[in-house]
């Protein structure tokens, strides 16, 4: 169910960018560059994110581990990697506000460390690891489109400073759409990051740490 959700949340953002036309962007442009930028981040997350489920599919990961591999580097390299990137342009770019750029900016860099630590775990054969942080990093992935389900919660909290002193003089609402976005953005990771790092526990539980070993001081003969 959940992966069905997700799917048709995926196709419902992306409906507005298929064509690619600026009048219909969600996200207000600042010219050209930007909307590409835009466009490219969008469907290189929407790589991600499909690619991401598929990992987490138990039949294409344990009966079918090249398939699991290959889907693997699609959603890293494909996905995650470039849109990571894609992502910091656009964020400083965006016209919403300063507490929503620093939400999204943090989103990203958390996004890149777990996505290169999950890769380097998988290198160095640490599976175990590997799927740890890989679980972090997805929920992450579904960061973006959990704030959008927090939307509607903030518009309620701040329905009742509309009229109020806490957005007095916001004549257009500009300061109330900027806190909606905002409180979204940081409260999706919060939340995702949260679920995630509370199911690895409850799944794998805490990870044993490594003991070096101690060689033994060698034995000198006793003195004749």
């Amino acid at each position: 169910m959940l992966a069905v959700a997700t799917v048709a949340m995926v196709v419902f953002l992306l409906s507005a960018y298929v064509p690619p036309d600026m009048a219909t962007s969600r996200v207000a442009p600042r010219g050209e560059a930007h909307y590409i930028l835009l466009v490219a981040h969008i469907f290189t997350a929407a790589v991600a994110t499909v690619a991401g489920l598929a990992q987490f599919w138990p039949w294409l990961r344990t009966p079918h581990p090249r398939v699991h591999r290959w889907t693997g580097r699609t959603y890293f390299f494909a996905g995650v990697f470039p849109s990571a990137l894609l992502a910091v342009p656009v964020a400083v770019l965006a016209p919403v506000g300063s507490s929503n750029q620093a939400a999204l900016l943090a989103l990203d860099l958390t996004w890149i460390v777990t996505g290169v630590a999950g890769y380097r775990a998988v290198r160095q054969r640490r599976y175990a690891d590997h799927r740890r942080w890989m679980i972090r990093n997805y929920a992450t992935t579904l960061a973006s489109l959990a704030s959008r389900l927090w939307g509607p919660l903030i518009i309620v909290a701040t329905i009742p400073q509309a009229g109020g002193v806490g957005y007095q003089g916001d004549v257009h609402g500009v300061a109330q759409i900027h806190d909606i976005a905002s409180g979204g953005a940081w409260l999706a990771l919060f939340a995702n990051l949260v679920i995630a790092e509370w199911y690895i526990q409850r799944r794998y539980g805490v990870p044993r740490r490594r003991t070096a070993e101690v060689t033994p001081p060698e034995r000198t003969p006793a003195a004749v």
